[in-house]
């Protein structure tokens, strides 16, 4: 990547630019200062003014250094701060940055951070050379993920308490976008793997797929994997089964037939919710030695 630090950039309603001593104001009482705002984040809510101040006075010595990526998103029609866009994570080897974003609550759902995301996007892809960007977030945080779609990141997955933030142990969410040198750079790696597979004839007289040595190599570097040598030829018949069944999938006329998104068919059933038996209370109880409110009464089990 060519790092060329927090440039001021531009979409139609937004200014994204380096923070400045005389936001703090702003910043603290649109955002920064608000436990809300700030509820699916590690950091806590700011203080005050002063305490925002000196963030910023931090942050304003930070984009000396190139690899500092963190913009406030300033609402041209008030000439305010109202939001950050900043860079949590930068990665050179993976050409990879993870981004966070937070914005006023009064401001939300209005697309102003999908928009602001938008332009960064296309910033750290197609200047500075990004060739995965993306976030992670508090799948409760739904409103995050809708931001991160609008401008194209894609999700993932999901991380099982893989977080903390301010709510406590989280599920997190990845989204991210891929950059289309990437994309080619997957595809090119698909065909480089089929030209490493021969054919040969079995004894039926049909072509069959042979995995070589050499192949699963390769393969193991791009999956970084170890493989024993019992695993490596348990996966060389894996792999060349699989692309047998492929060829046969291939050799079928598919000729008029319609694409499917299931494989077998799938119909909604609906029916009048009408209870036909009843919750059988009067019979459950019937033997109950003591019963209180429709239920059985027990012995107290937890103290005052």
């Amino acid at each position: 990547m060519i790092h060329k630090g927090t440039q001021m950039l531009a979409t139609n309603r937004l200014t994204l630019r380096r923070f400045l001593t005389e936001d703090a104001e702003d910043a603290f009482y649109n955002w920064a200062g608000d436990p809300e705002v700030t509820r699916y984040l590690c950091e806590k809510p700011q203080e005050s003014v002063e305490s925002m101040e000196a963030l910023i006075g931090q942050w304003e010595q930070e984009y000396d250094n190139d690899r500092t990526y963190r913009w406030a998103i300033e609402l041209n029609e008030l000439e305010q701060c109202i939001g950050i866009i900043e860079a949590k994570s930068v990665d050179d080897q993976l050409c990879s940055i993870e981004l966070e974003s937070r914005i006023g609550k009064k401001y939300w759902n209005r697309g102003y951070t999908s928009e602001g995301l938008d332009e960064v996007l296309r910033f750290l892809m197609a200047e500075v050379g990004a060739c995965r960007v993306w976030a992670q977030y508090d799948v409760l945080n739904i409103y995050a993920e809708k931001a991160m779609e609008h401008c194209g990141m894609s999700r993932e997955g999901v991380l099982k308490r893989a977080g903390i933030n301010n709510t406590g142990i989280v599920d997190l969410g990845i989204c991210a976008q891929v950059s289309a040198a990437a994309a080619v750079r997957e595809e090119e790696d698909e065909e480089e793997i089929s030209n490493h597979v021969e054919k040969v004839m079995g004894e039926d007289g049909k072509l069959r797929n042979v995995i070589s040595d050499e192949t699963m190599e390769y393969v193991g570097i791009l999956a970084k994997l170890e493989l024993s040598p019992e695993e490596t030829e348990a996966a060389k018949k894996d792999m060349a089964d699989m692309l047998d069944y492929i060829d046969q999938l291939n050799e079928l006329d598919t000729t008029g037939i319609e694409p499917m998104s299931h494989v077998f068919p799938v119909h909604n059933v609906f029916r009048e919710d009408v209870v036909k038996n009843g919750d059988g209370r009067e019979a459950t109880l019937a033997n109950a030695p003591v019963k209180k409110d429709n239920g059985f009464k027990v012995p107290k089990t937890i103290g005052e």
